[in-house]
Parts: C-alpha cells; structure tokens; sequence
C-alpha cells in the first residue's frame, strides 16, 4: 500500500469513527438527559477525538508483532486503555491551554488526573476498544476496505473541506464563548454594584439575580423607590445595567451555534477563571428559554381564540 492510500484510508476511517462516536455521546446524552443533545466541540456531526482513537488504536494493532496472529483481547485492552487516554489527555490539557475553559471534567471522580482523565473512564476506553476492534471494525471493512482509491480521494476530499470549515466555526465560537464570559461577568459586576446601592436605600435583602433579570420582577422592585428621596439616578443606573446584561444573555440564548450550543454540549464545562459567571449564565439561559417556550405558548393560545369564531 503506497503511501498517499494509506493517508487516504486512514482519513476516511477517522471521518468514520468520528461520526460513530458522536452518535455514542448524543445517545449517551439522550438516555441521562432523556433529549437530543450536539455532543461535540464541533457544529458538525462528528467527535474528532474518536476518530483520532480508533486511527491510532487500528494503526498499533496492525503493526503489533503477533506471529501473524491478530493481538489478544487483553492487548488490545492495555493498548486502547492507554491510547485513548493519552489522546484524552492531551485533548483535554490542549483546548484549555487555547480556550481557558475546561470542557469536561473529571475531578469528582477518584484517582482523576488534573480534572481531564480517570481510571474509571480509562477501563471503559479500553473495553470499548476491544470491542470495536473485535467486532465493530471487522464488520465495517467488510464494506470499507474493498473502497477503490478513485471513490475514496474525493469522498475524504469533499468531507474535509466540511470538516476544515466547521473547525474554523466551532473554534471562533468557542473563542468567543470566552469573551461572550468575559462580558457577562463584567455587567454582572456592575450590576451587583448597583444592587447593592438599592438594597442599602431599601434596607432589605439582596435582590436575587431572577429579579434582577426578570424585567417585570425589577419593575416591581424599584417602585418601592418612589417615597424616596434622590433616586433618580440610582433607579436610572439599576435599570439600564440590568438591561445591558439581559440583551447580552439574550444574544447569547439566540446565538444557537456559539455560547447555547456550547454550554448545552458540555454540561460539566468549567470556567476557572469565571466559575460564577458560568453558571450563572446557565442558570439565565435556563430561565430565558422558558420564558421563551411561556411567549410561545401564550402566542399560540391568543392565535387559537382569534381563529374561533365568537359565540
């Protein structure tokens, strides 16, 4: 096998295995989160970390001494368990290293190695290696390996213009999920000011973030400022802050291929820099998309009175 064939079957076994392993995490996420879920970094229907795993697990297998004999369960164990890992590993560290944010985490699990990977997750890259190369592969090439080089070169080439375009996409999306963070957590900052500003005039408690974002719930709020003295400005301050941060978080709600994709891909997404902020942006998103889903539904009910004739 020259080599441009073989960098050609090893590219279309990792568009391959990477499709399959983001149909496991969308299926994975379906059963805990009982709803459909683009688990990837990627906008895209593919999970490069699978691919880049089961290209390098193949590429050891095959070039295994074994005596002619394919290697044993218990080496393709070893070798998955630590291939993948290091791939995770390496994975995990790099995109921190680029994005400063942790985009999955592992360190409530014991024996976890800096939050990236586990022992736990570490055995069952291993079994699942063995069973895809003791039985997924095998009935895969049955179909895949007979594949002329004329049929697969512009088949790899059409995928990785798609495939190079949506990481262009996806890394300005989470370069801006940082930034988008870094905004959030400056209003947020603001507006804490101005809060507090309110909650000394008012002499009550702190006024949660559901007020503070509910617009119709602040409203309420300031206008038990209308008996007192000189608070014009503060009202004015208060009031525009808060708005700032909901247009800001509402950007983010209708940016479905940036901030929401992210977070709702990467449930366990860690921010070490803007921890708070974080989670209160899921929290915010949370409460917008319902909001959203109460307009819609309300919308729907008024167009059902308007098309029933009057009695």
């Amino acid at each position: 096998m020259t080599p441009l064939e073989t960098g050609v079957r090893a590219l279309y076994w990792f568009f391959v295995y990477g499709v399959l392993g983001w149909c496991v995490e969308v299926i994975y996420a379906a059963v805990r989160e009982h709803r459909l879920v683009n688990r990837g970094f990627l906008c895209g229907p593919i999970c490069p970390i699978y691919g880049f795993g089961m290209v390098g697990l193949l590429h050891c297998m095959y070039r295994l001494p074994a005596g002619g004999k394919s290697p044993g369960v218990i080496t393709v164990f070893l070798v998955g368990m630590v291939l993948t890992t290091l791939i995770e590993l390496i994975g995990g560290w790099a995109l921190f290293r680029i994005f400063h944010i942790r985009w999955w985490d592992y360190s409530q699990l014991k024996g976890n190695l800096g939050g990236y990977i586990c022992p736990q997750f570490s055995l069952l890259w291993g079994l699942g290696s063995v069973i895809m190369i003791k039985v997924v592969h095998p009935l895969l090439a049955n179909a895949g390996d007979p594949l002329p080089l004329r049929v697969l070169l512009p088949l790899d080439g059409v995928l990785l213009v798609f495939f190079l375009v949506d990481v262009g996409a996806s890394t300005a999306a989470a370069a801006g999920l940082n930034k988008r963070l870094k905004e959030i957590d400056e209003l947020r900052a603001r507006l804490r000011i101005s809060s507090d500003k309110l909650t000394e005039v008012l002499g009550t408690g702190a006024m949660t973030a559901d007020t503070l974002l509910d617009e119709q719930k602040l409203q309420l709020a300031l206008a038990k400022l209308e008996s007192r003295d000189n608070v014009d400005a503060l009202r004015l301050e208060l009031t525009s802050r808060a708005e700032a941060l909901r247009a800001k978080l509402r950007d983010a709600y209708r940016d479905s291929l940036g901030t929401r994709r992210l977070l709702r891909a990467f449930p366990k997404m860690q921010s070490p820099r803007y921890s708070e902020t974080l989670a209160s942006t899921r929290t915010a998103l949370v409460h917008l998309r319902r909001l959203a889903g109460s307009a819609k539904a309300a919308a729907r009910e008024a167009a059902d009175k308007l098309r029933k004739p009057e009695a």
